[in-house]
C-alpha cells in the first residue's frame, strides 16, 4: 500500500528548515524502504489548505489550520516540523483520532552548547565589553570565575535537560522546577515544583527559561518576579518569548537591577527593526537560533521517518503530543 504525505514550508523561514523536494530526496536516500511507501506533496505558505486534504493521509507542518485537518476524513497523523505547538493551542478542538506528534528531541546538543556560551557572555559581561569596543572605550570589566554561582532552570524537557547539562558542565549549582516537581534529572540537580519559583527565584544568579509555553506558563516570569531577583541576576531564554513580561525584563536591565540578558526567542518573529529590544543596554538579541542547525530539515525528517516505521509496525508513535497539557 502506498500513503500520501503532505509537506508544507514557509518562505519566510531559513532554507534549513524547507520541506521541499530536495530534502525529501536526500533523506529518502537514507530511508529507501520507507520512502518507496510513500507518495509526498510539497507546499508553501498554506495554499495547500484552501483545498480539501481528502488524498492525504499524513501531513508534516509548523502550522495549519484546524477546520482543514478536522475535516481531512482519510488525514490520520500530523507532524510538526519544532518541539513547541502553542501556535497551534487550544487542542481541544482537535479531532479525538487525529494523532499529532512534534519533533522533540532533535535540539538538545545545539541547546546544550548555546546556553554554554550564553552564560559565559552573561557572566563575562561581554554585552558591555562589545559596547565599549564599538564606543572605542578601554572599560576593564573584571568578574570573578563562574563555578560556584547558581542557575535556575524552568522546565525539563529535552531543552531543559540540555541547560541544566550546560550549567552543571561549568560548574554551577542547578536546581530545575518543573510541574510536578519530581523529574528524574542531572546527577548533582536539585528538582523542585514550579509552585516554589517565588521561593528560589531570588537565590538564582541565572535564570534559563527552557519551558513550553502554554496557558499556565504564560507571563510565568512576571514583572514583579523580575523585581524579586537578586541584584546583578542575568537571564536567558530558549524557550519563547511570552513566558517573560519583557517590557519589565528590559526595564530592569536599562536600571541595573539584572545585569544582562540572552533573548533567542521573540514575539512576533523576525524581530521588528523599531523594536525596542535592539538597543536595550546589556541583551544580548539572537535570531532564534539557540537550537537550530544547518540540516533541521533533514533532523525533522527522520523523526518522521522513525514514526512511519513505527506506524507500519503497529508500534506507539514518538513524540505524541498531551492535548491535556499542550506539550
Amino acid at each position: 500500500m502506498t500513503y500520501r504525505l503532505h509537506l508544507e514550508s514557509r518562505r519566510q523561514q531559513h532554507s534549513s528548515f524547507h520541506l521541499d523536494e530536495a530534502a525529501w530526496t536526500l533523506a529518502a536516500t537514507r530511508h529507501p524502504d520507507l520512502a518507496r511507501q510513500v507518495d509526498v506533496s510539497f507546499g508553501w505558505d498554506g495554499t495547500r489548505f484552501a483545498d480539501p486534504l481528502d488524498d492525504v493521509d499524513f501531513l508534516l507542518a509548523s502550522r495549519f489550520p484546524w477546520d482543514a485537518v478536522n475535516g481531512a476524513a482519510r488525514l490520520r497523523w500530523i507532524h510538526t516540523t519544532g518541539a513547541g505547538v502553542d501556535q497551534l493551542l487550544p487542542l481541544d478542538t482537535v479531532r479525538e483520532d487525529l494523532i499529532l506528534t512534534n519533533s522533540r528531541g532533535i535540539h538538545s546538543d545545539k541547546a546544550q552548547e548555546f546556553v554554554q556560551m550564553a552564560l559565559l557572555m552573561l557572566h563575562a559581561r561581554m554585552a558591555s565589553v562589545f559596547d565599549a569596543q564599538r564606543n572605542r572605550r578601554w572599560d576593564t570589566q573584571l568578574t570573578p570565575p563562574l563555578r560556584g554561582k547558581t542557575a535556575l532552570v524552568i522546565g525539563y524537557g529535552n531543552l531543559g535537560s540540555a541547560a541544566c547539562a550546560a550549567a552543571c558542565a561549568l560548574g554551577l549549582h542547578v536546581s530545575v522546577l518543573t510541574r510536578g516537581g519530581n523529574a528524574q534529572v542531572h546527577e548533582g540537580v536539585e528538582t523542585n515544583c514550579i509552585a516554589r519559583l517565588d521561593e528560589w527565584l531570588p537565590r538564582a544568579d541565572f535564570l534559563i527559561v527552557a519551558a513550553p509555553l502554554t496557558p499556565e506558563t504564560h507571563m510565568l516570569v512576571s514583572a514583579s518576579r523580575i523585581s524579586a531577583m537578586r541584584p546583578g541576576a542575568a537571564v536567558v531564554n530558549i524557550s519563547r518569548a511570552g513566558l517573560i513580561d519583557y517590557p519589565a525584563l528590559f526595564d530592569n536591565l536599562r536600571s541595573g537591577h539584572l545585569s544582562g540578558a540572552v533573548l533567542d526567542v521573540f514575539d512576533p518573529e523576525p524581530l521588528p527593526a523599531e523594536s525596542e529590544a535592539w538597543s536595550v543596554p546589556n541583551l544580548v538579541v539572537t535570531p532564534h537560533i539557540s537550537c537550530d542547525v544547518p540540516d533541521y530539515n533533514q533532523r525533522v525528517l527522520d523523526v518522521w521517518f522513525r514514526n512511519f516505521k513505527n506506524f507500519l509496525s503497529n508500534k506507539p508513535f514518538e513524540n505524541v503530543v498531551n492535548r491535556q497539557l499542550g506539550y
